[in-house]
């Protein structure tokens, strides 16, 4: 008998954490319960079991895997959604398939080798071995991939990456839900400082910060940035250090964490949205999901050409997009930004018409369901 149900599995307490990876996996519920045969999901962290009924309304009470298990017939297919941990994947990989022999699928949203590679900080410490340690069970993490029944990819690089390792892959894109309400565009009057948000975990290499820094650093100096999000000790004593060194302290400013409820009115104050990732391994593997927040803000985006971006951003036609790793292209692009403004008032209107053709959740309701049931 088909499953009407699915059973996901997260590494991480995802519930609650503001984070893209709740995001995504609440939209993958929503896409999947929109299907006639789907009537109920299940998801489970750290013995508790969260059960989405077709209506979205939620229940969680205290579970067991063993008792979890028992839940569902042998035909429900279970989603494994990773975390850096990758020894809950093993684990999850031998409960599963050696003991339960039960489908099994994974989440691919970054190659866990190349992630190791970011530790910023004193490389002679304790955390250098840990890194050693986990370079090495990524290996491991990659060879395991095979003994899936399937992956959901993130990007066509990681399916490609993959491919060589498991053929069955789906590519699901980063996913938007299109609000009710979007941001009317606009209009800079050039009288008020000209703010360029950036939101998502504060990584000075990951995210290219330091160049962006010194672009902001060279620009007219009514252009601001803002940006919002986590960052460790490490990342912000390096934020500070090139504040002070390229006398930014009225340029550049960090804002905090804040929670998803009130992005909207943070897009709002702004006039342009930028993620200025590098070139480096994994954010050409990677594909940032903070880019399908973006893209329905109303507001324009300023993006770098790494993983997928280019597939999807047009310069100039719904949104802005240069090659990474270049301060020239950096400080060329935002004073032709900040110069010509009023021009590009359709911009957020075309973003909003990619999203629609490419990210909406509702888009990959019955590939998710042929996928997974099939």
């Amino acid at each position: 008998m088909k499953s009407n149900t699915l059973l996901i599995i997260s590494c991480f307490d995802i519930i609650g954490s503001n984070t893209a990876a709740e995001h995504r996996v609440k939209l993958y519920i929503k896409s999947l319960i929109r299907h006639n045969n789907i009537n109920k999901i299940y998801l489970f962290y750290s013995n508790t079991l969260w059960t989405f009924d077709k209506d979205l309304n939620v229940i969680n009470q205290k579970r067991t895997i063993k008792q979890t298990v028992k839940l569902i017939n042998r035909e429900t297919p279970i989603f494994i959604y990773p975390s850096t941990n990758v020894l809950k994947v093993f684990y999850y990989l031998f409960y599963f398939k050696l003991i339960h022999v039960r489908k099994l699928f994974i989440e691919a949203n970054e190659i866990r080798k190349y992630s190791t590679t970011l530790y910023q900080g004193n490389l002679l410490s304790l955390i250098r071995y840990k890194l050693i340690l986990k370079k090495f069970l990524s290996i491991i993490y990659d060879y395991s991939i095979k003994y899936f029944d399937g992956i959901i990819s993130i990007s066509e690089n990681i399916k490609r990456y993959y491919s060589q390792i498991n053929k069955n892959i789906l590519i699901i894109p980063i996913l938007s839900e299109i609000p009710n309400e979007i941001n009317s565009y606009r209009t800079y009057n050039y009288n008020s400082p000209f703010i360029i948000t950036f939101t998502g975990t504060v990584n000075i290499k990951k995210e290219n910060l330091d160049i962006l820094f010194e672009a902001i650093s060279m620009v007219n100096s009514n252009i601001q940035l803002h940006l919002y999000g986590p960052i460790n000790n490490y990342n912000l004593n390096v934020l500070n250090e090139l504040i002070i060194k390229l006398s930014l302290s009225n340029r550049v400013f960090y804002k905090g964490f804040v929670s998803q409820e009130v992005l909207k009115d943070i897009f709002n104050e702004s006039h342009l949205l930028i993620l200025p990732r590098g070139n480096i391994k994994q954010n050409q593997y990677g594909f940032s999901t903070k880019l399908s927040e973006y893209l329905v803000s109303g507001r324009p985006v300023l993006v770098t050409n790494v993983s997928d971006n280019g597939k999807y951003i047009v310069d100039m036609v719904n949104g802005f997009i240069i090659e990474p790793d270049s301060l020239n292209a950096f400080v060329s692009k935002i004073e032709f930004i900040y110069s010509n403004y009023n021009k590009f008032y359709t911009l957020p209107k075309n973003a909003i018409n990619t999203v629609k053709k490419n990210f909406d959740y509702k888009l990959y309701t019955e590939k998710l369901y042929n996928f997974l049931y099939k």
